[in-house]
C-alpha cells in the first residue's frame, strides 16, 4: 500500500499530467490538429500516409489525457481503500476520475450532435475543474493536518478571509482562460481576430481578485514566503494572460499555460492559507489589531462588506444575462459602485437603528455602535450620505430605474424591515427578504432600463432563498434573539416548526430556480447546474428537518451562501457560452 509520501508524489504526477494535457489541448485547438487526426483514438489512415506533425500532436494530446486518467484512477483506488484518510485528501481524489469521465462523455455527446465549439469549451472547462480538484489533495498533503490547527480570534478570521479570496481568484482565472481560449478554436468557426466580448470582463475580474489576494497576503502573511510567492505568481500569471491578447488568434492557446498555472497556484494558496498557522513573528501585531481597531475599519464594518459581497455577485450576474448583450466595463464598474454605496448605506442605518438590540446579542454586541466606538447619530448620518451618493451615482452613470430600485432597497431594509418587521412579527425575514432580492433588479435595469419576467424571477428566487438561509442562523442564535426580544421564528414557533419551514421554503426555492430554464431564459448548462446545486441544498435542508443537529444547521447556513453565488455564476456561464456559439 502506498505511503503518504508516495501518495504526495502520485498527486503531483496527476496534477502535472492534467496540466500537460490541458496545454497540449490548447495547442491542438489553436492549430486545428484535431482535423488532421479525425479517428479515435489513433488516426490509422493518416499515420499510414505519413502522418505529419499535426496528427502526432493530436495523438500526443490523447495519450496525455489517457495518462492523466490512469493516474487519477489509481489515486482514487488508493483513497477508496483508505477510509481513514483526511477528507480534504480523500474526497478530491475520489472525485477527480469521475470529473474526467463526465466531461469527456459530455464533450463527446456534444460533438456527436454537431456542436463542436461547445464541446471544446465544455472539454476545457471540465479539464480545468479536474485540475483544481487534483490540486486540493496535493496542497493538503504539503501541509499535514496535525500541523495546521489554526489559532483562535482575529488570526483565524484572517486565515479564512485570505483562503476565501484565493478561491475566488482561482475561479476567476479559470473563467478568464475559458474566455481567452475561445479565440483559439479555428476548426469550429469561433476564431476571431478580435477579443471575445466576455474575455475582457473575465480578465479584469481575475486581475482584480489576484491583486486583492496579493494585498491581503502581504497584510497578514508577509513572513510566510510560500504564500507570498504564490500570491505574487498569481499576479504575474494574470499579466501573462493579458499578453496573449496581443498574439495572433491561432497562438491564443498559449493562454492555457498561464491559466493552468493560475488555477494551480490559486487553489494551493487557498488550501495552504486556511491550514497554515500564522508565523510567530506576526502574532503581536495580530493581537494589537484585534484590540485596537481603526476608526476607518469601524466605518467600513458599518457597511457590512461580507453581506454586500454576495449582493454584488447577484447584481453583476444579472448584468451579464440580459437580452441586451454584454455590458461595458464602465457600466459594470459604476453599477457595482452604486450598489455598494446603497447596500452599505442601508447597513449603516440598520446598525444605528438596531444598536439597542445588538448590545444584547453576542454575535453583534462588538459592532462599532453598541460597543460605543461610533456614536449612533454618526452611523445614521454616514448611512444616509452613502445612500444619497448611491442614487446620484446610479442616476448619473446607469439608468433611472436602477437608481429607483437601489433607493427602494435602502428604504425597504433600513426602515421597513429594521424599524417595523424585525420587531413586530415572525414573518420579518420572509417579507423582509425582498430587500436582499432587489440587487439583481438594479443590475438588470442598469443594462436594459426595463424589467422582464426573467428579472422578476431572479427577485423571487432570492426572496424564497432568504428564509431557509436566515432561519438556519436563527436556530443557532436562538438564545440571542430571545434575550434581545426579537420575534424570530424559532423564538415564536419553536425549533421543530422552524426546521419544517426551512424544508418547505427550500423546496419552493429550488422549484422556482428551475423555471428560468423552463421559460427559456436560461439554457441546459444552467439547468444542469441548478439541478445539482439545488439537490445539494435540499439534501442539507432534509438533514436539518430530520436530524436538526448543530452540524446540519451550520452546514446548511454555510452552503446557502455558496449556493446563491454558484447559481448566479452558472447563469453567467450559460449565457456567455451559448451566446458565443
Amino acid at each position: 500500500m502506498l505511503s503518504l509520501s508516495r501518495l504526495r508524489r502520485f498527486a503531483l504526477a496527476g496534477v502535472a499530467a492534467t496540466t500537460f494535457a490541458i496545454v497540449s489541448g490548447g495547442l491542438v485547438g489553436a492549430t486545428a490538429a484535431g482535423s488532421a487526426c479525425p479517428g479515435w483514438p489513433i488516426c490509422v489512415d493518416q499515420l499510414a500516409a505519413g502522418g505529419g506533425p499535426l496528427a502526432w500532436l493530436a495523438i500526443g494530446h490523447r495519450l496525455l489525457v489517457v495518462l492523466a486518467g490512469l493516474i487519477a484512477l489509481g489515486a482514487a483506488i488508493f483513497a477508496w481503500r483508505r477510509p481513514a484518510l483526511e477528507r480534504a485528501v480523500r474526497l478530491p481524489l475520489l472525485l477527480a476520475p469521475l470529473l474526467l469521465i463526465a466531461q469527456s462523455l459530455l464533450a463527446g455527446l456534444l460533438l456527436a450532435t454537431g456542436n463542436p465549439a461547445l464541446a471544446d469549451i465544455i472539454h476545457l472547462a471540465g479539464a480545468l475543474l479536474t485540475l483544481a480538484v487534483q490540486t486540493i489533495p496535493l496542497a493538503a498533503l504539503l501541509q499535514p493536518a496535525e500541523a495546521s490547527a489554526p489559532m483562535g480570534g482575529r488570526s483565524t478570521r484572517d486565515m479564512r478571509r485570505l483562503s476565501s479570496l484565493a478561491w475566488w481568484s482561482a475561479a476567476a482565472g479559470g473563467l478568464a482562460v475559458l474566455a481567452l481560449s475561445a479565440r483559439a478554436i479555428p476548426a469550429n468557426g469561433v476564431l476571431s481576430a478580435g477579443l471575445p466580448a466576455n474575455a475582457g470582463g473575465a480578465l479584469t475580474l481575475a486581475g482584480g481578485l489576484a491583486g486583492a489576494t496579493l494585498v491581503q497576503t502581504l497584510r497578514f502573511r508577509r513572513a510566510d514566503r510560500t504564500l507570498v510567492g504564490l500570491a505574487v505568481a498569481g499576479a504575474i500569471l494574470i499579466g501573462l494572460q493579458a499578453t496573449t491578447l496581443r498574439l495572433a488568434p491561432a497562438q491564443a492557446g498559449m493562454a492555457l499555460i498561464s491559466g493552468a498555472g493560475l488555477v494551480i497556484g490559486g487553489v494551493t494558496l487557498a488550501v495552504l492559507s486556511g491550514r497554515r498557522p500564522l508565523p510567530a513573528a506576526t502574532l503581536p501585531a495580530v493581537a494589537r489589531s484585534a484590540e485596537q481597531t481603526s476608526l476607518l475599519a469601524d466605518y467600513i464594518s458599518l457597511t457590512k462588506p461580507k453581506v454586500i459581497s454576495l449582493l454584488l455577485v447577484t447584481t453583476l450576474a444579472a448584468m451579464y444575462i440580459t437580452e441586451a448583450g454584454m455590458p461595458s466595463l464602465w457600466l459594470v464598474f459604476w453599477t457595482l459602485i452604486g450598489g455598494y454605496l446603497a447596500a452599505g448605506g442601508a447597513g449603516a442605518i440598520n446598525c444605528a437603528f438596531d444598536s439597542d438590540i445588538d448590545i444584547n446579542m453576542g454575535r453583534t454586541s462588538r459592532r462599532p455602535v453598541p460597543s460605543g466606538r461610533i456614536p449612533r447619530n454618526h452611523a445614521m448620518a454616514f448611512g444616509i450620505v452613502l445612500s444619497v451618493l448611491a442614487v446620484i451615482v446610479l442616476l448619473a452613470f446607469t439608468t433611472a430605474l436602477a437608481a429607483f430600485f437601489a433607493a427602494l432597497g435602502v428604504v425597504y431594509y433600513a426602515v421597513f424591515y429594521t424599524r417595523w418587521l424585525k420587531r413586530s412579527t415572525w414573518q420579518n425575514i420572509v417579507i423582509g427578504g425582498g430587500a436582499g432580492a432587489l440587487p439583481p433588479l438594479v443590475g438588470w435595469t442598469a443594462v436594459t432600463g426595463t424589467l422582464s419576467p426573467a428579472a422578476l424571477l431572479l427577485f423571487v428566487i432570492i426572496f424564497y432563498w432568504t428564509p431557509p438561509h436566515f432561519w438556519a442562523l436563527a436556530l443557532v442564535k436562538q438564545q440571542d434573539y430571545t434575550r434581545a426580544g426579537v420575534p424570530m421564528l424559532p423564538v415564536v414557533a419553536g425549533v421543530a416548526e422552524t426546521r419544517w419551514q426551512i424544508m418547505v421554503y427550500s423546496v419552493l426555492m429550488v422549484a422556482l430556480s428551475l423555471l428560468l430554464a423552463a421559460m427559456g431564459a436560461m439554457g441546459w448548462i444552467y439547468l444542469a447546474g441548478a439541478v445539482i446545486f439545488g439537490a445539494i441544498f435540499l439534501h442539507s435542508a432534509w438533514g436539518v428537518w430530520r436530524r436538526g443537529g448543530q452540524a446540519e444547521i451550520w452546514g446548511l447556513y454555510k452552503y446557502s451562501l455558496l449556493y446563491l453565488a454558484l447559481l448566479f455564476a452558472v447563469m453567467v456561464v450559460d449565457r456567455l457560452i451559448l451566446n458565443a456559439l
